[in-house]
């Protein structure tokens, strides 16, 4: 991989940090303090803001930061480019606030515990202003992963200094959106002292145009949510806050994980575009040598958590939640499946001109996932949920690889592919190792 694809995948992997790492050093202090069923609504709110965040991206994360990576030096498209999603996702969030004062009025799940939501609202507020789908567009994330990590630290401090007692799971709640908020001003501040961008009021053609390009990724996004924020959901609904306090304590664990994932996919991602604008060719082979570096990561970081998940969960949560051991046996290998589909899906169709058959595979799997979802949460609880999204995450990689190969792609690494990595790895190991020997 290029020194910029690693730089750019070692500042992400600062944002993943700064957003799951830190609040898994505050999970034990809030299980502690506030309690699995206190813990289990603000994990569930979050998880119902998630429909809202997803709809005010619209699935430009994908669409316009790969509009960006093709023609980052054109200083207009860059400017008129950032004027129209921000003009679409502004819009979006009333939209979104409407819909969620429409729930806490009339339904009764969210109408008495309705402060929570309300505050868990600052999520969307503040990854709606959040600029990183530019930022990686333009393959510059070091600004944005420092104040990602300046913002949750101001977290943590707030987390430590303001939740004493369980009666003050709504100041959680608050602290939590606080820090998303805090992050999306700075990283705009950033954005427009060292980017020159420039706002503009878009064009009714310029917004179409924009929609158009983001509808089928909308779309499977969407799908994505229903099949990730669901589980928490329908749990909540099917077996109370407290399965759902168990389920998210095994998931901020697993989030840790993932966290190994979502930064090379992120940083290849603007690469992979490029590539493939210039050659399939080129894009497949990178691809290849992608899959044994992640692939190799995600596999064995999950059966390490496999055969620890016991000490694991008694070290960063304590031993009265052993019953999200189980939960996050399940989850283990889940990340390894997600760092497949999203090299067969997100790198793989979306830039070879697939993103119709993307979407139609995306969707069809969040309604398998609601079928098996609400027996599985109503039978197991939150061990039924986890395994909901292992088998979900399964068969969406390979209808993604069936796809791909019926086209005459194939992605599986070569054994010239895994040689050159495992001795690119090594090369650098042993330098590593001579430079502190010596």
């Amino acid at each position: 991989m290029s020194r910029r694809v690693v730089g750019n995948a070692a500042s992400v992997m600062a944002v993943q940090a700064g957003s799951y790492i830190l609040p898994l050093v505050n999970v034990p202090y809030l299980l502690r303090v506030i309690g699995p069923e206190h813990y289990g609504l603000i994990a569930f709110s979050q998880a119902v803001m998630m429909y809202f965040v997803t709809l005010n991206d619209f699935g430009f994360n994908l669409s316009a930061t790969r509009e960006l990576a093709v023609r980052r030096d054109d200083p207009l498209l860059r400017s008129e480019l950032y004027s129209t999603v921000m003009a679409i996702k502004c819009s979006l969030c009333l939209v979104s606030f409407l819909i969620l004062c429409a729930l806490v009025r009339f339904v009764p799940r969210f109408h008495s515990n309705g402060a929570v939501f309300f505050a868990s609202f600052g999520i969307v507020v503040g990854t709606m202003l959040f600029p990183q789908w530019f930022f990686q567009g333009i393959e510059k994330m070091y600004w944005i992963s420092m104040v990602n990590l300046a913002a949750n630290l101001i977290f943590t401090v707030g987390i430590y200094s303001l939740v004493r007692h369980s009666s003050d799971y709504l100041i959680a709640a608050v602290v939590q959106a606080a820090g998303k908020v805090l992050a999306g001003i700075l990283g705009l501040i950033i954005l427009f002292s060292t980017e020159h961008v420039k706002l503009s009021v878009p064009t009714l053609g310029q917004v179409r145009h924009r929609l158009a390009d983001g509808w089928h990724l909308f779309m499977s996004s969407a799908a994505a949510t229903l099949y990730t924020s669901s589980n928490a959901v329908v749990l909540g609904f099917v077996g109370g806050m407290t399965q759902v306090g168990y389920f998210s304590a095994a998931y901020k664990i697993f989030a840790a994980g993932q966290m190994l994932v979502s930064p090379m996919c992120q940083a290849i991602y603007p690469h992979v575009c490029s590539l493939a604008h210039r050659s399939s060719e080129l894009a497949v082979n990178y691809l290849r040598k992608a899959m044994v570096v992640i692939g190799g990561i995600t596999f064995f970081g999950g059966l390490l958590v496999l055969l620890l998940a016991k000490p694991i969960i008694t070290i960063a949560v304590g031993s009265k939640y052993l019953a999200s051991v189980p939960v996050l046996q399940l989850m283990a290998m889940t990340p390894f499946a997600c760092a497949m589909n999203n090299i067969y899906g997100t790198q793989g169709m979306l830039n070879f001109g697939m993103r119709p058959q993307f979407s139609r595979i995306i969707v069809l799997s969040a309604f398998f996932n609601i079928a098996i979802l609400i027996p599985l949460c109503f039978w197991y609880k939150a061990p039924g949920a986890a395994a909901s999204a292992l088998i979900t995450e399964t068969i969406v990689t390979l209808a993604m690889a069936k796809m791909l190969y019926g086209r005459g792609i194939d992605l599986m690494p070569r054994l010239s592919d895994v040689k050159a990595q495992v001795a690119t790895l090594s090369f650098f190991a042993h330098r590593r190792y001579e430079k502190v020997r010596g």
